[in-house]
C-alpha cells in the first residue's frame, strides 16, 4: 500500500509541475555603451574609467556596443566631448569626428580618435568623450562615458 501510494504522489506531483508557464520579462530596449566602461572599474570619485595613452600612440580605437536587436541598416551614432573632464584641445591634442558607425548586423562599432603628437614633454591632458545615440538608438545611462589621459 505504501509504494502504491507514493508512485501515486509521485505522478500526481509529475503531472501538475511539468508544464508551467513561464513569464520572463523581454527587455526591448536600444541603447550604445562603451566597453570600457562595461570591464574597467571607474575613476575614484567619478562614474567613468580613465585610459591612459601616451601622445605618441596615433590611434586610440574605443569599442561600442550596440545593447539590442541587430538592426537591419547601419546606425550613425553621435558622441561628444564632455566639458567638465576635458583639459585637451581638440585640434591641437586629438582629433575626433564626433559619429560612428555600427554596420547593419552588428553589435559592435568603433570609436576612433587619433592622438596627435604635440612634442611637448612632461604633464597630461583629459578627453573625457560621451555617447549620445541617435533618433532610435539611446545611451547606457551608466556606461556612457570613457576618459583618455594623453600623457606627455
Amino acid at each position: 500500500m505504501k509504494k502504491l501510494f507514493s508512485l501515486l504522489t509521485l505522478a500526481f506531483v509529475l503531472v501538475f509541475s511539468s508544464c508551467i508557464e513561464q513569464n520572463y520579462p523581454v527587455w526591448e530596449g536600444l541603447v550604445v555603451e562603451f566597453q570600457d566602461a562595461v570591464e574597467r572599474a571607474p575613476v575614484a570619485g567619478q562614474v567613468y574609467p580613465r585610459i591612459t595613452v601616451a601622445n605618441t600612440v596615433g590611434t586610440v580605437n574605443l569599442r561600442v556596443n550596440l545593447v539590442g536587436k541587430h538592426r537591419p541598416s547601419d546606425e550613425i551614432i553621435t558622441y561628444n566631448v564632455a566639458v567638465d573632464g576635458t583639459t585637451a584641445v581638440a585640434g591641437r591634442d586629438y582629433v575626433a569626428p564626433g559619429t560612428l558607425t555600427i554596420p547593419a548586423g552588428s553589435s559592435f562599432g568603433t570609436l576612433t580618435v587619433n592622438v596627435l603628437n604635440t612634442g611637448r614633454i612632461g604633464g597630461s591632458v583629459d578627453l573625457l568623450l560621451q555617447l549620445v545615440g541617435n533618433d532610435e538608438v539611446g545611451n547606457s545611462a551608466n556606461y556612457n562615458k570613457v576618459q583618455i589621459r594623453i600623457t606627455r
